[in-house]
């Protein structure tokens, strides 16, 4: 009997709490939108009104390519009215809005925001190459980007006035915005020297940009030498100098182009010495050889032109030489080292000494230098026995033979 009367109170309880209202849907909600600019100038400030014909407070979704957000109403005599965060009235392009009630969408649209010609424009521009071939074939590419004060792009169709000058010329062309960008081509000149460019829209202008037309290809040149003495010791400097190098159009080369020269002795061997142009001119330097020789010297501007080829002769620079020998013949002395003018010859001039035995077999080549106009040679007993020896000294192509007979 107690049970049943605990579950009578149990059910009286719960019949009598519930609300009967709560269980009703909401009564259907008419929205209709109050008439605004579906195109909007990024800046503006934009607002949406809608009207409800109950007090009702939805939330307006927006999306655009920046991003989305859902933002409150301002809601006064019955009109409800949204701001739009600046993140999306000043960005140009199109958003999308969806007007959000009890988890529904009662209406939906979208608005177009343009970019803002009436304040200034930013004209972003790139060029490049920065330096150019002469001759009317190469060229920079100006690209321009230009945008609003939001740094939105500016419409597509939109002209941009390039101009260019060269010399006392100034030219002006049209280029025409295309997927937000702007571009031409400033082709070179045949004559060297340096192209100003800049954009231009309505008032506003880029920063001043350069191209600097350089030198084309080089033609064939000429080349000379210059030395004190036409004499092989080994000591003195010769100088190979260019002539002012141009190219077809008459344009000196640029500077710092390097040039090598190339010198072929006697013997096929190859010698090399390189200098970069001042002013269409370059120079080299290279030693005397210590010993006669003929020279065959070419100067090379690498994959681009070369010069005339000039012959450069070197006569022997000793005169004479005495050999002096010891009582034994193992130590043998080079003295009295004259040169062309008869004096002695500077420090370090190479002096070769060739060993061989009765049977003309080489066995030894023995080198040394100059000092205070002589030098000498040691042959030992360890490694020449006692007997009969031929030698060959050589002073810079002067040679002296004799048999000498060791102790």
């Amino acid at each position: 009997m107690k049970k049943i009367s605990y579950i009578a109170l149990l059910l009286l309880a719960f019949y009598g709490c519930k609300d009967p209202v709560a269980e009703q849907q909401p009564p259907n909600i008419t929205f209709e939108v109050v008439s605004f600019k579906n195109e909007w100038v990024a800046g503006d400030e934009i607002q949406l009104q809608f009207t409800s014909d109950k007090n009702a407070r939805p939330q307006l979704w927006l999306q655009s390519a920046f991003g989305s957000t859902l933002i409150e109403p301002l809601i006064a005599e019955n009109k409800i009215a949204f701001m739009l965060p600046e993140s999306f009235s000043e960005k140009a392009g199109i958003t999308h809005w969806q007007l959000i009630y009890n988890k529904s969408i009662a209406l939906n649209g979208a608005i177009t925001v343009i970019p803002n010609f009436n304040k200034k424009v930013t004209l972003e521009s790139y060029l490049g190459p920065k330096s150019i071939t002469a001759g009317g074939t190469d060229f920079s590419m100006l690209v321009v980007a230009p945008t609003d004060i939001y740094d939105n792009l500016l419409l597509d169709s939109t002209a941009i006035d390039v101009v260019h000058q060269f010399d006392s010329n100034i030219s002006e062309n049209t280029a025409i915005i295309k997927n937000g960008i702007a571009w031409k081509n400033i082709y070179s000149t045949e004559k060297a020297g340096r192209i100003l460019i800049s954009a231009v829209h309505k008032n506003e202008s880029s920063t001043e940009m350069t191209t600097d037309v350089q030198a084309a290809k080089a033609k064939a040149f000429t080349i000379s030498y210059l030395r004190n003495h036409k004499y092989a010791d080994g000591n003195q400097i010769i100088e190979f100098s260019t002539g002012i190098i141009k190219d077809e159009y008459n344009n000196m080369i640029t500077d710092g182009t390097l040039v090598s020269f190339i010198v072929k002795d006697a013997k096929d061997g190859v010698l090399k010495t390189m200098g970069t142009t001042i002013n269409g001119i370059a120079k080299a330097s290279l030693l005397h050889p210590d010993e006669p020789d003929n020279w065959l010297v070419t100067a090379y501007i690498n994959g681009a032109s070369k010069s005339t080829t000039i012959p450069v002769v070197f006569e022997s620079a000793i005169k004479d030489f005495e050999l002096v020998f010891s009582s034994d013949g193992r130590t043998i002395q080079v003295e009295k080292i004259q040169s062309f003018m008869h004096q002695l010859v500077p420090d370090g001039i190479p002096v070769t000494l060739e060993i061989k035995n009765e049977k003309g077999f080489l066995l030894e080549t023995k080198q040394s230098t100059s000092k205070l106009g002589q030098t000498e040679f040691l042959l030992s007993k360890e490694f020449y026995p006692n007997s009969n020896y031929m030698i060959s000294v050589n002073a810079s192509g002067i040679v002296k033979n004799k048999t000498i007979t060791l102790q």
